[in-house]
């Protein structure tokens, strides 16, 4: 019966594989020739564009003199923008609403934007002539996993401890109703 119980207690509630879809800002980056396929991340709550970017798992180096102007996501492209990313390549920005088929070229940078829930978000990298090459609809990102705290192991412990002690006083009783 105790080996029952403190079994039970290592069983996962559903299957380890299945993943929510984002219930945030999805995120598409398409590295254009820097890469070849396009990425996509959840975001769960983003202040604006850039912070999107970063919750989705992208690193974001910005331009140090151009406020909001993204030099390299996830350190491509490898070089070095300067005052400013040349003209003939760069980050641009693009923005979807749940249910839009296309993308639309963003009049504002990352930084003043505000993406609400359920919006899509797509960077392209390149002459900022074309979107992502991932359409909206197509876009999928999953939810991202939860941080564990650092307890959760320790709640654990707990939990097969107090199951141990139970045990223990089950059998202490059994064993002493028998002597009587």
């Amino acid at each position: 019966m105790l080996i029952a119980a403190v079994a039970a207690v290592g069983v996962p509630a559903g299957p380890a594989g299945a993943q929510e879809t984002c219930g945030g800002v999805t995120v598409v980056v398409d590295f254009g020739s820097l890469a070849t396929d396009p990425k996509t991340g959840c975001a769960a709550d983003p202040g604006d564009g850039l912070d999107a970017l970063a919750q989705a798992g992208f690193s974001v180096t910005e331009v140090a003199s151009i406020r909001g102007m993204v030099c390299r996501i996830d350190a491509l492209p490898e070089t070095d923008c300067g005052a400013s990313p040349p003209a003939d390549a760069y980050w641009s920005y693009w923005h979807a609403n749940p249910g839009d088929e296309e993308w639309t070229y963003s009049m504002v940078g990352g930084a003043d934007a505000s993406p609400d829930r359920g919006d899509l978000e797509g960077w392209a990298f390149g002459d900022g002539s074309e979107p992502p090459a991932v359409a909206p609809g197509e876009a999928v990102a999953t939810a991202a996993p939860e941080a564990e705290s650092g307890g959760g192991d320790f709640t654990w412990v707990i939990a097969v401890a107090a199951l141990a002690v139970i045990g223990a006083l089950v059998v202490w009783r059994l064993r002493r109703d028998r002597r009587a």
